[in-house]
């Protein structure tokens, strides 16, 4: 029975987890990649979201008034285009997960409105991707590999 047991394990270390690992990366970065897609065909919009003088649904209330409202979103969309590629190639997985996991912070707990429990679990998987990394199916992995 215990051997059975380790067998499991090594097939849960080996297969499932980094299965898993990829699928959480997928996952995460597609809900970021279509918002990022949607503000960028729209950057007009985007713009005005993030303008206190239009009334914008996304205004950061910790920017000072001095900030253009450009910066915000050109930043948020980059973000949102960017990051994502990274965690499906698995590339500087870590620090993109670190990004992607900021956004949802600022998105939970810095915008009116936007507060919902679907982010903690955003925020729960990219915890677990800044501790896992790419895992085996990624180029963190490849790149980083030692011969």
């Amino acid at each position: 029975m215990k051997n059975l047991y380790k067998a499991f394990g090594s097939f849960c270390a080996t297969i499932v987890s980094p299965l898993a690992n990829l699928w959480a990366r997928i996952y995460v970065g597609l809900i970021f990649w279509r918002s990022g897609v949607a503000k960028f065909d729209d950057l007009e919009g985007t713009v005005e979201n993030f303008d206190p003088a239009e009334d914008g649904d996304f205004i950061l209330s910790f920017l000072p008034e001095s900030v253009p409202p450009e910066i915000p979103a050109y930043m948020a969309t980059f973000g949102e285009l960017a990051l994502p590629i990274l965690l499906f190639i698995g590339l500087l997985t870590r620090i993109s997960a670190i990004g992607l996991l900021v956004m949802t912070i600022v998105i939970q707990f810095f915008v009116p409105g936007f507060e919902s429990h679907e982010h903690y679990l955003w925020m729960i998987i990219l915890v677990m991707l800044i501790g896992q990394g790419g895992n085996k199916i990624s180029l963190d992995n490849w790149l980083l590999k030692e011969k």
